[in-house]
């Protein structure tokens, strides 16, 4: 079953494969690897891959080097933030907490947020939109 955005465009080092499939399983560190190897990471402070992406949901895969951070994201959409390796700080509406490797934040629709990596690290970045916000 494919949705509506088919496949990624790939990239020198990953093929293209489905956005989104009936059940779709992912090695993630393989995948962290693979970021950490190529040149965005490299030669600057990220890397991200789109691991599965519909209308209404995306969930993302992201290498940050310390001190990078994912500013002002998308307040329409509920997210939730897997810390797989490494240390960050989350900031919703000038509260902050600190998340350790294992750790999960989770935060409601309309809270813009911002992401900090305070170490090297690894998180799977989940954004689930309201239907009438996805624009379905």
């Amino acid at each position: 079953m494919s949705g509506a955005y088919g496949t990624t465009s790939g990239t020198e080092s990953r093929g293209s494969r489905p956005l989104i499939d009936t059940l779709m399983v992912f090695s993630l560190p393989a995948e962290i690897e693979a970021l950490r190897e190529e040149a965005p990471y490299r030669q600057g402070d990220r890397n991200s891959a789109t691991l599965a992406k519909e209308i209404d949901f995306r969930v993302l895969l992201s290498v940050l080097r310390s001190g990078a951070a994912l500013d002002k994201q998308d307040g329409d959409a509920r997210a939730s933030l897997q810390l797989l390796e490494g240390t960050a700080v989350i900031i919703v509406e000038g509260s902050e907490a600190q998340l350790d490797e294992g750790d999960v934040a989770v935060i409601d629709a309309g809270r813009p947020w911002t992401f900090r990596a305070t170490t090297d690290c690894a998180l799977v970045l989940t954004l689930a939109w309201p239907r009438e916000k996805a624009g379905v």
